[in-house]
């Protein structure tokens, strides 16, 4: 997630009278300004039947307006020197480009068509089915996929996060032109939407150029509410599934807060105390002096109506599965009865701070830190972030612990193997080991820069 802030940006709020909100922070010290455009929709605006739709027309969406035609986004872009990409996750649908100064305006001019004017050719249509059909199976069979899927799955019974953001494949087979440009018509209005722009702009000529292209839009004033019931869980749940694979993995997910609550800061620092560096808590007992894994892992993810605190590993073959769960129960216990030593706490503080020192280097980095915010609880927050990190206390992380990180308050999903002799480590899947992705954010292309481009 976003990490620490600082007091001295000085950020331009507008919003226009469609209701199309707009974020401008100037910063000139390189002649690269980075574009977005975040849509307040994503997999969980979706009804049953019509699940990876958002998904769907993100793609769809660099596939032809009115003003460019098939394919003239991306040569655009590449023609320009520039770089754009887009995703969605469960909460939003993002897109973005990074181009020099002199050429920014190209961006704005792109975003404005799309939001009106995308054509949904049928060939396009069905020739972009197939593509996410594929990146669905790819989802699937990648070693973590499946689990992530099923665990999500078990934790959200009933509510908007039940599914993946990719979608169920016989929606997406069913799905219809007609669906589409219909979910497009509805979310994809100025006042279900915020613009980011960061880099070597004034913010006055720049919040110009976005009224021009934009003003003309109008609102939505119909816009459906997205309701959720409130998510509560009394006992611990277990999820298996066999894989064609050689590795053990676990998959452990804790219910937690929203991004716009008070206990996210804590639990951003126990993330960091228990598996970020070779000195953390889980990395020393697992990897260290117990040997039982390949890697451990854990992140704290907040979305906008609920977050959840995971905890992965790969586990060594022969390795019993109950160990690797008795030693994270140990360190988990640890932080509910124990306060974290003073110096370990400002250890994780400092990373924190030094994390965003480099993420606020670039333009993208601080372009998606304002947006996320923006999106899941209020820009104005990334100011705090920093501030509310520091003021955490031992016994800010004790009281949090004891709340979310209980057994009766997870899931815990494994894979495992479909036939226990495959367990050994076989050079030619080296794969498997890899550790799950850090986000649940489904991208239009490779988020790898065109060589020579600066992201910044």
């Amino acid at each position: 997630m976003p990490l620490v802030t600082s007091p001295e940006l000085d950020i331009t709020s507008t919003q226009l009278e469609n209701g199309l909100s707009v974020l401008i922070l100037e910063k000139h010290d390189i002649p690269i300004v980075t574009s977005t455009i975040w849509y307040h929709v994503g997999s969980a605006n979706e009804v049953r039947g019509q699940t990876g739709i958002s998904h769907f027309l993100e793609h769809l969406m660099f596939k032809g307006t009115h003003a460019y035609g098939k394919g003239m986004i991306d040569s655009l872009t590449a023609a320009y020197g520039g770089y754009n990409n887009a995703g969605t996750i469960v909460d939003y649908t993002m897109y973005y480009f990074n181009f020099s100064s002199d050429r920014w305006e190209l961006a704005i001019d792109i975003e404005a068509n799309r939001m009106q004017q995308c054509l949904f050719d049928e060939d396009e249509f069905e020739a972009e089915r197939q593509v996410v059909l594929e990146e669905l199976k790819q989802q699937q069979d990648s070693p973590w996929g499946e689990l992530s899927i099923q665990v999500e799955a078990a934790m959200f019974p009933n509510h908007p996060y039940c599914h993946p953001v990719i979608g169920w494949q016989k929606d997406l087979e069913q799905m219809s032109r007609k669906t589409v440009l219909h979910y497009y018509e509805t979310y994809y209005v100025p006042n279900n939407a915020t613009i980011v722009i960061v880099g070597d702009v004034t913010a006055a000529e720049a919040l110009e150029k976005v009224r021009q292209a934009f003003a003309h839009i109008p609102a939505n004033p119909q816009l459906p509410a997205l309701t959720a019931p409130d998510v509560h869980q009394d006992t611990e749940q277990r999820v298996t599934i066999y894989q064609d694979s050689s590795i053990k993995r676990l998959q452990i997910g804790y219910h937690g807060v929203p991004f716009s609550h008070d206990d996210l800061y804590a639990l951003d620092l126990i993330d960091h105390i228990l598996s970020h560096g070779k000195t953390s808590r889980l990395y020393q007992r697992l990897v260290e002096h117990e040997q039982l894994v390949n890697f451990i892992d854990s992140y704290y993810h907040p979305r906008k109506l609920s977050g959840v605190f995971y905890v992965f590993a790969a586990l060594h073959p022969g390795v019993v599965s109950d160990e690797v769960e008795r030693i994270i129960d140990d360190e988990l216990m640890r932080l509910l009865t124990l306060p974290v030593p003073d110096e370990e706490l400002q250890k994780a503080k400092n990373v924190i701070a030094a994390d965003f020192m480099f993420e606020k280097e670039t333009t993208s980095g601080l372009a998606h830190a304002l947006g996320e915010y923006a999106v899941l609880s209020s820009y104005e927050d990334l100011h705090a972030y920093g501030d509310r990190i520091a003021r955490v206390t031992p016994d800010d992380i004790m009281r949090v612990a004891q709340i979310y990180l209980i057994p009766d308050n997870r899931t815990t999903g494994w894979a495992l193997p479909q036939n226990p002799e495959q367990e050994f480590i076989d050079d030619e899947r080296a794969d498997e080991l890899l550790p799950p992705p850090v986000t649940d954010m489904v991208f239009y292309q490779s988020t790898k820069s065109k060589e020579g481009q600066d992201e910044r």
